[in-house]
């Protein structure tokens, strides 16, 4: 998956995430952040434990999700590609100084960190920074009303067709039949919590899609074989497929 493993630099990362900042002003909080690099499935922050920060994705793919309180069965939020930040509602919200997820690496990956207090100073002198945030956050609001309507009234067939277009558009290689290869640095298991099923019944609908030639499976991956039967299926407007290409 070419994409999730380019080594995106800081200083890119800065400007994708701040397009608002003038370039001193991103060199300025690249001083401030503390580089740190993760082993593939490693844990960056634990869900309540003690918010000390936020962190800030510049390379690889991280996966956030919270535990249930009764069962503490797993549920996978979404994925955090390079650009896109962990740890900003408690940031923001400031009463209770806990993590409101868990987030884990996919993949190797290098995030930036900011403590808290360092970061809130720079937002202080820098409130153009915040009209970039608050861009962020819309788009995280506008995507969790969409999933939670969406996996209230939809199959999983249609859900997952949906993920399988969203992932192709951003991490597919094309072959020159006309199909998508797909490789996937995922867990059925891990697929199965981000589209709230269970893992047979992932596989059951893996089957199917197979059987009727939408895709092949493969050991690292899946070939997607007629794009045009997920689109009929996963029936989505384009606006939400680009917001969701855009937090996977």
């Amino acid at each position: 998956m070419p994409k999730i493993m380019y080594k995106e630099s800081v200083a890119q990362c800065l400007a994708h995430a701040f397009p608002s900042l003038l370039e001193e002003d991103r060199k300025q909080l690249e001083k401030l952040g503390m580089v740190l690099h993760f082993e593939a499935d490693e844990l960056v922050a634990q869900e309540n434990a003690y918010f000390s920060g936020v962190y800030l994705v510049c390379r690889g793919l991280v996966y956030i999700g919270k535990y249930s309180p009764r069962t503490q069965e797993k549920r996978v939020l979404r994925f955090l590609a390079p650009g896109e930040w962990y740890g900003l509602e408690p940031f923001f919200l400031g009463r209770a100084q806990i993590n409101f997820q868990f987030a884990r690496t996919i993949v190797e990956s290098t995030l930036l960190f900011f403590d808290s207090a360092t970061f809130r100073a720079f937002l202080d002198h820098h409130p153009q920074a915040l009209v970039d945030l608050c861009r962020w956050f819309a788009r995280e609001v506008a995507m969790l009303e969409f999933k939670l309507t969406r996996e209230a009234t939809e199959s999983a067939d249609r859900n997952l067709a949906l993920l399988l277009l969203a992932l192709s558009n951003k991490y597919g290689v094309p072959n020159p039949d006309g199909s998508v290869f797909l490789e996937l640095p995922l867990t059925r298991q891990t697929i199965a919590e981000l589209l709230g099923v269970s893992v047979e019944t992932l596989m059951r609908v893996l089957r199917k899609f197979r059987e009727r030639g939408y895709i092949q499976t493969r050991r690292l991956g899946l070939v997607i074989r007629s794009r045009e039967k997920l689109e009929e299926l996963a029936s989505t407007p384009e606006l939400y497929l680009d917001i969701i290409e855009e937090t996977l």
